[in-house]
């Protein structure tokens, strides 16, 4: 059986852990290290990719990079933390406006027009 783990207590994993190693280069090495802090306190924690990178972004605490990719996806939601969308415009040539990216007001995430994250690293600010 497994036990999800309280939000002040993933927030203090991901302290002891970005304090330990400085940063993480994926969040697959990122979660691993925070699942590794909460099993000291009771061997039943878990906690999902999607949950880690969340809180995560929300500490207040933690900066992260995002390396993007190009995709067919259409983009409505954040792809960092899941909030809407706001519209970068710009003018054409024959002055026009049209949607030349999108960017998330709450984490600051920017991205072009098809472009979807690849990699995340995280550090402390």
């Amino acid at each position: 059986m497994y036990k999800l783990p309280k939000e002040k207590e993933i927030r203090k994993a991901i302290y002891k852990s970005l304090r330990k190693y400085g940063g993480f280069s994926s969040l697959s090495e990122f979660r691993k290290e925070i699942l590794t802090e909460l099993k000291k306190l009771n061997k039943e924690y878990t906690i999902s990719m999607k949950r880690a990178k969340l809180l995560a972004v929300h500490s207040g605490f933690v900066k992260f990079d995002v390396k993007k990719k190009c995709s067919n996806k259409i983009v409505k939601k954040c792809p960092v933390c899941g909030d809407k969308m706001q519209e970068i415009k710009n003018l054409d040539l024959l002055g026009n406006e049209i949607i030349i990216g999108y960017k998330c007001k709450s984490c600051k995430y920017k991205g072009r027009i098809n472009e979807v994250p690849a990699r995340y690293k995280f550090y402390f600010i």
